[in-house]
């Protein structure tokens, strides 16, 4: 795997994880808890059938040394100011810039919808280029409860398929409301955080922003020694049933983003993987699995009783879940315990390595990313970039 599948890939192991499993603490034979469960059922193997480890440990890996900007702690800022800001319901006047609105609406090109050209319950913020500046041109000056109907040509430098062409929307402005963002004062800090100014908060900030970006660095490096342990090990074929739960997992994932992007599944999956070979990507994942697991039994890494709940409990946080009990929910209590073994054997791996420290520039100009790799056809439609997501709804 290159480096560009191995990050988009890091994107979506959350999601690919809840598919695999992880050794019983009190067997010694590397297989799996024997619960009644159909997910356990699916990690019903010994993991020396399938794995043999080759070299895992003082792997030659790259640390991208992270850098911290003014640019990364203004946008902590702006972040913290849209968590408190409000939104306030207006019915007095129409809509204008940097009104957020809500609308449906339906467009078609000589009277056939397009793909990305319809959305109900869509919610923006006006005069944030989301949409395309005629479109939102249109909504402005528009009422609450009004539908109205346009005409409007698409760029030539637009899509493909749409580009010089005329559509007609039909939109509904459901509901216009009001940003009233925080200004950024020593009392706002003072009532949103533990800080009394600016200048303390801005300081904190910088040393945890600093903290998150080393373990993300760290966890890149481990990464990158995981993959050179799959390919130093031998591998002996796969579980069936765990190759098929993780290929219908990973099917899922990746339709999912597809989804967001607003794109054919077979488009994204040819632009965001090497040949849209899904089986290879399933593939890699199976393999990641098994040596993981393998990496865990022979290193003794033990996900007791007693951990288990501390440990699991830190990971739901980190997945921004506001309880351990919603976390397993979604994931169930085997993949959970996996994770958290996966995550000790990156871990392993990285303090176990042979670490060479580089910029962040260096350790991404491998990135085989160009700017024709995006899936920009049918994405934008209507929308530019962060506004695909909400058209396929």
């Amino acid at each position: 795997m290159t480096r560009k599948t191995g990050l988009f890939a890091a994107a979506l192991f959350a999601g690919a994880m809840a598919c695999m499993g992880c050794g019983d603490n009190n067997k010694t034979d590397g297989s799996v808890n024997g619960t009644e469960t159909a997910e356990a059922e699916v990690f019903d193997y010994s993991i020396d059938d399938y794995v043999k480890l080759g070299e895992y440990k003082q792997l030659s890996v790259k640390y991208p040394v992270p850098v911290i900007t003014e640019e990364d702690v203004e946008t902590s800022i702006e972040e913290m100011l849209d968590e408190h800001t409000e939104y306030k319901e207006i019915s007095d006047r129409p809509a204008q810039n940097n009104d957020y609105v809500n609308l449906d609406f339906k467009g078609t090109v000589d009277g056939e919808e397009f793909d990305g050209g319809t959305a109900e319950d869509y919610e923006f913020t006006l005069g944030q280029e989301e949409f395309i500046e005629e479109f939102e041109a249109n909504v402005v000056g528009k009422s609450a409860g009004e539908t109205f109907t346009f005409q409007m040509t698409f760029p030539d430098d637009y899509d493909e398929d749409l580009k010089g062409k005329t559509a007609e929307f039909t939109v509904t402005l459901n509901s216009i409301n009001e940003v009233q963002t925080p200004e950024y004062t020593d009392d706002f800090v003072k009532e949103a955080t533990e800080y009394e100014t600016i200048d303390a908060y801005e300081e904190a900030l910088r040393e945890e922003l600093l903290l998150s970006a080393q373990q993300e660095a760290e966890s890149a490096a481990g990464d990158d020694a995981l993959l050179q342990a799959v390919s130093n090990a031998e591998i002996d074929g796969y579980p069936q049933a765990l190759y098929d739960s993780c290929y219908n997992d990973t099917v899922e994932q990746y339709q999912s983003y597809a989804d967001m992007f607003g794109v054919d599944f077979d488009e994204f999956m040819s632009d965001y993987m090497e040949d849209g070979d899904l089986e290879a990507e399933t593939l890699n994942w199976v393999n990641e699995i098994l040596v993981s697991q393998a990496i865990a039994k022979a290193e003794g890494f033990e996900i007791t009783d007693k951990n288990y709940k501390e440990e699991a409990e830190a990971l739901a946080v980190e997945y921004e879940y506001e309880s351990l009990e919603d976390f397993v929910g979604d994931y169930g209590e085997l993949s959970v315990m996996a994770m958290l073994v996966r995550g000790k054997a990156v871990a392993f791996l990285y303090e176990n390595a042979n670490v060479e420290e580089v910029s962040e520039e260096e350790y991404y100009e491998e990135d085989d990313y160009d700017d024709d790799s995006d899936p920009e056809d049918g994405t934008e439609a209507v929308f530019v970039e962060e506004g695909a997501e909400e058209d396929t709804e």
